[in-house]
């Protein structure tokens, strides 16, 4: 009988126990997966060039692209023993590029751990992951408005006894986008907005969805100078995720190839990353862009000694 409750309690804790030890979950996907955006504390729901990771923020924003194609990789360290890898690219099709595709790939390993210090189906430390592939479809609907429809397959393998599981889940996107009528009305404005995450559950649990909206503002003061300002809000759903949280973020380009960046992300420590600071930097010699983030983060927020670099090209 004092086996069977041990047996118990011991089941009773095992979900607990597994988010300590850094099991992953759907929760990846609230973390910024691209060096760019998590430079300037995760913004990317309005601003228009970046690339081919929109597709992880809001992929209506590329139909405002410069560009014709793109691809890009990214790896972040996250918190000294987790890691978050990303690919994504993206093609504008046709002459006038209103219409287009984009596909993304994240990869998150969660701390390694050790099964009762003993091996379990020939496994003694195990390496918990979780990853998702997903694909989009955007459009210019006007001048000025875009829609975008991204599917997403998540897949997680938490312990080694268990079979992976998977889910689907759909985000929606819109942008509406103008020129301003100051610096020779090259500045502009965008307005996004995204419904994310929105799908069954994952062995389980709920996926984070939410509601986001954001504003960015490009100021060009010249060939070689501009600057970049950008705001996002997003609302979480589920009861157990629930709350708002925000970002805004800073990118300046000088002398035409060096970028500079800096933000500040507001957030709920319990039931998301937390509160932290950003800086970034970047290099674009077109057709190549290299860019480098850090989090300014407390020894006891999950951004802790975070950085994130990431590679791409455009077209």
């Amino acid at each position: 009988m004092k086996r069977v409750k041990h047996f118990l309690l011991v089941f009773s804790l095992l979900p607990s126990l597994l988010v300590a030890q850094g099991v992953p979950d759907v929760t990846f996907l609230g973390l910024t997966p691209d060096a760019q955006s998590a430079g300037m504390a995760g913004t990317g729901l309005a601003i228009t060039d970046n690339g081919s990771t929109a597709i992880f923020h809001n992929a209506s924003t590329i139909a405002f692209s410069q560009d014709v194609m793109g691809a890009s990789y990214s790896y972040a360290g996250i918190n000294k023993d987790r890691a978050l890898q990303s690919a994504s690219l993206f093609y504008r099709i046709g002459r006038e590029g209103k219409h287009g595709f984009t596909v993304g790939f994240r990869h998150y390993k969660a701390s390694d751990y050790y099964v009762n210090d003993e091996k379990v189906d020939g496994i003694s430390n195990f390496h918990p992951r979780a990853w998702s592939l997903e694909a989009g479809y955007f459009r210019s609907i006007t001048q000025n408005l875009s829609l975008s429809l991204t599917l997403r397959y998540l897949q997680a393998k938490g312990y080694p006894t268990t079979d992976s599981k998977g889910t689907v889940c759909l985000d929606f996107g819109a942008t509406y986008h103008r020129n301003m009528s100051i610096l020779d009305e090259m500045a502009s404005w965008s307005i996004g907005f995204q419904a994310a995450n929105l799908g069954r559950k994952l062995d389980g649990q709920k996926l984070p969805a939410r509601l986001g909206l954001g504003g960015a503002i490009d100021l060009p003061f010249s060939m070689e100078n501009r600057l970049q300002l950008a705001l996002d809000l997003n609302y979480l759903l589920p009861s157990h995720y629930r709350h708002l949280q925000a970002g805004v973020g800073a990118e300046y380009n000088f002398l035409k190839y060096g970028v500079i960046r800096g933000g500040y992300h507001f957030g709920d420590k319990d039931k998301g990353v937390g509160n932290y600071g950003t800086l970034g930097c970047g290099i674009n010699f077109w057709p190549i862009r290299a860019d480098f983030s850090y989090a300014l983060a407390d020894k006891d927020c999950f951004m802790y000694r975070t950085w994130q670099i990431s590679l791409g090209v455009i077209f």
